[in-house]
Order: structure tokens, then sequence, then C-alpha cells
């Protein structure tokens, strides 16, 4: 089992929510922290430099036949929908979950090529359901230096030892034995969502020492690589046959106490999912502009 502390599972269990929720205003609010955090991270165009530290993508070898479906990229892209729960049964094949994870690498070409830095996230994966790969916390590191500032910064304890089978050139690593479907949903809020997949991930950004060395403005450019990063996951996932979806709602600091991290050298800054997802009824599919009145 992961090595969730005790005290902060039981204050998560027992927090309640105060108060009643108000209806929604017709009145505009402002928020000036908004506008705030807008000026600081603006973007000095005059600064901008090319990147002095490239890590040259490592060449990834993918397991032998595809498992994508055969579908046409625009059928893939077209139905790309957001699971809304999920089924807690269906899994995925370990090469499909290592397909998923090459394809998150970077590399050169599209569509990583479109972000002119070397990457600055990393992913921290649960996973719960793969053929013939444990139920285990496992690492995609993307990149040398990244890889090289989280073993300096994570648990001392943690395995660094690479699963069965795993492509060569793919940074993946095993780091603690043990099905830690309980740790995945508390550290998102105490959503089903996270545990009853396929696998879930914890988005951790490289945050104090590049915020440190590039400044303020580069702070949406590091959720623009985890948007990447999930837009890639969401077609990867249709491809695949399963679904996946993003967890706006996560405990961040539960995730940097899970792996170790006690200062702003890491930060959880994106969660996702990935599984079979289960239909809600409640959803229609209707033909565009189908409410309007054809013209006679």
């Amino acid at each position: 089992m992961l090595d969730v502390p005790a005290s902060l599972l039981e204050r998560l269990a027992t927090s309640e929510f105060a108060g009643s929720p108000n209806h929604l205003s017709e009145d505009h609010h402002r928020w000036p922290v908004i506008d705030e955090v807008a000026h600081a991270t603006h973007y000095p165009a005059d600064v901008f430099a090319a990147d002095e530290e490239t890590d040259e993508p490592p060449s990834i070898a993918l397991p032998g036949s595809p498992v994508d479906r055969p579908l046409p990229a625009q059928q893939i892209i077209r139905q790309r929908r957001s699971a809304m729960d999920m089924d807690g049964r269906t899994s995925v094949s370990r090469e499909t979950f290592y397909r998923m994870m090459a394809r998150v690498s970077p590399r050169r070409g599209f569509p990583f090529g479109v972000l002119p830095w070397p990457p600055f996230v990393a992913l921290a994966i649960f996973v719960h359901r793969a053929d013939d790969l444990p139920p285990d916390l496992y690492l995609l590191a993307r990149g040398a230096r990244p890889e090289r500032s989280l073993r300096d910064e994570l648990k001392s304890d943690f395995l660094w030892r690479r699963p069965a089978e795993c492509p060569d050139g793919l940074p993946l690593w095993c780091l603690v034995e043990g099905e830690c479907g309980r740790a995945a949903r508390t550290i998102s809020c105490h959503q089903s969502i996270a545990s009853e997949g396929a696998f879930s991930l914890g988005m951790i950004a490289e945050f104090e020492s590049t915020l440190r060395h590039r400044h303020a403005w580069f702070y949406p450019r590091l959720f623009w690589e985890t948007g990447l990063i999930g837009q890639v996951l969401y077609l990867e996932a249709e491809a695949a046959g399963v679904r996946g979806t993003g967890i706006g709602c996560f405990f961040d600091d539960a995730m940097h106490d899970l792996l170790g991290i006690h200062d702003r050298s890491w930060q959880s800054l994106y969660h996702f999912t990935v599984g079979g997802p289960t239909d809600d009824l409640r959803l229609q599919t209707l033909p565009p502009y189908e409410h309007l009145p054809l013209d006679e």
C-alpha cells in the first residue's frame, strides 16, 4: 500500500462542507486577483530567448503491433468526449499503456514540437487495471533533466525500478509497489473516477527553478504543456477503445506529501484519468442546430 499519512486521510475523510451554495447571479462580479495574475504573468516579448538547454528526445521502441483501433484521425477527433464516470472493470493491455506513455513523451515534430522549450512536466501515475502490469505507483519522467531533479527531490526510499517489458527509451519507473486506488481517490477530492479507471495520474511541473529562471510570464506555459499532454491522452484513449477526462478537483498538498515534495521545487498542476466509461442516460445526441427552424 502507498504510504499516505494517516492523519491526512483522517482529516480529509472527516471534513464537512458548511453552508449552502448561492444561486448564480445575473450581475457581474469582479475578481481583481485575476487581473493581478494576468498582469504578473504578462509575456514581455522583448525578453524571449532560445532555450540553451534542450535534451534530445529519446527514440522509443514502441510495442510490436499497433493496438489502436483502425479508425481515421478525423473520426477519433470528432468522437472525442470526456468520460463522466468509470465502470471499475475495464482494463487496458500493458502494450496499450506503454503506447500511451510513449505518445505523451517529448518528441521532435508534432505535437510536442510546437512547444519551444524542453519538457517541464512529469507524470505520477496510479495504475489500477492494466493487464500484466502491477497496480503500483509509477513515474514518467518525460526527459533526462526532469528525471535528475526528481531523483533528488522525491522520497529517498522510492524503488526507481523499470517495469517488465518497458520499451527502450521510455523513461517510466515504478516508485512504489501496492494497490493505489484509495490514495488516487483521496487525492482527487474523494472522486471515484480517479480509482475506477484503468489508470489516473497527476501532472507535476518543475516549478520554482523554472519560474526563477524564466520569470512569472512562463507560468501559463506550464499549463499549456499539461493541456497538450491531456489532449494527447484524450485521443489515445479514444483510439484504444476507452475514454479519458481531466480531474479538476484535487488536493495538491496531498499529492506532494505522497511523493515527498516539501517545497516549491515541483508543483502538481493538473490530474487526468483513463478507463472504461459508463453511459450517462441524461445525455442526448442531436443533429447540429436542430433547434433552429428550417427555412421554407
